[in-house]
């Protein structure tokens, strides 16, 4: 594999991790309001729901920061 063909996989690992990232927020907002005005076992379904949002946007955003600090350096 060359550099060129390289950095196209890390731009487009780099791309999936922001759509990854920014369908998660957006998916915060609306859990907001389930969070809000559910109780019992659906609660329960939406926290553990959270917490694979926070899995997602946790590893996201780390990809993500290191592809613009690669891209900054170069």
């Amino acid at each position: 594999m060359n550099s060129e063909e390289a950095t196209s996989g890390i731009a487009a690992r780099g791309e999936q991790a922001r759509e990854n990232l920014v369908s998660a927020l957006r998916n915060c907002c609306d859990l907001a309001v389930a969070v809000e005005s559910l109780e019992g076992s659906d609660l329960l379904e939406v926290l553990v729901y959270i917490d694979s949002l926070r899995f997602v946007m946790a590893e996201s955003s780390q990809l993500l920061q290191g592809v613009v600090r690669g891209f900054d350096d170069a």
